[in-house]
């Protein structure tokens, strides 16, 4: 019956593989597709990103605000395609544990403890680009950016949704404390998994 339990669990988990294999690989597609778009977009008007980004310009006559606002628009784009790069990540550790699973028939292994781990960083990380250092990135490209989020350079105001005030985002970082917590818990089960082996 345990035995007949388990091959279930098994099964389940190299469907599972299989799926976040796919997955993987859709998401790394997508991204392969962000990018060539957003090289296209650099290649844009300002008045076309203009409609393209929604933003609200105030234009005050300077000849160079096509500049700030193909700047603004490119790192807009950009910073927003990066927060999905720890999310492919994520993706291939999770690939990497079920095939673990799926190989070896026990979750307790050293990888699946390291790739426990590497989750918990990559969410950290996203606790940055989930915040709102993109407006100390705008700041260091040579924008004022007054409170009401306003994106100011080169004669031009840019509205500007971005951010929550913070740098970082808490919430990701107490989540990836915990998610690293979890893969030293990893760690002793695969420690536990071998002596037991080595026992027998």
């Amino acid at each position: 019956m345990i035995e007949n339990q388990k091959n279930i669990l098994r099964a389940r988990c190299a469907d599972l593989g299989l799926f976040l294999r796919l997955l993987f690989w859709l998401t790394a597609a997508l991204l392969a597709v962000r990018a060539a778009y957003g090289i296209w977009l650099a290649f844009q008007p300002a008045d076309w990103l203009i409609g393209h980004f929604s933003l609200g310009v105030n234009w005050t006559g300077q000849a160079d605000w096509q500049g700030a606002v193909q700047l603004a628009g490119m790192l807009s784009f950009w910073w927003h395609t990066l927060t999905w790069l720890p999310v492919l990540g994520i993706l291939w550790y999770c690939r990497a544990i079920f095939r673990g699973i799926d190989r070896q028939g026990t979750p307790f292994l050293p990888e699946n403890a390291r790739a426990v781990r590497g989750i918990g960083v990559l969410v950290m990380m996203m606790s940055v680009l989930r915040g709102d250092a993109l407006r100390g990135l705008y700041r260091s490209c040579g924008f004022a950016v007054t409170q009401q989020e306003e994106l100011v350079r080169d004669g031009v105001q840019l509205v500007s949704g971005n951010g929550d005030g913070s740098f970082v985002n808490m919430t990701y970082i107490l989540l990836g404390a915990v998610i690293i917590c979890l893969s030293y818990v990893f760690a002793y089960g695969a420690a536990l998994q071998q002596e037991s082996d080595e026992t027998l």
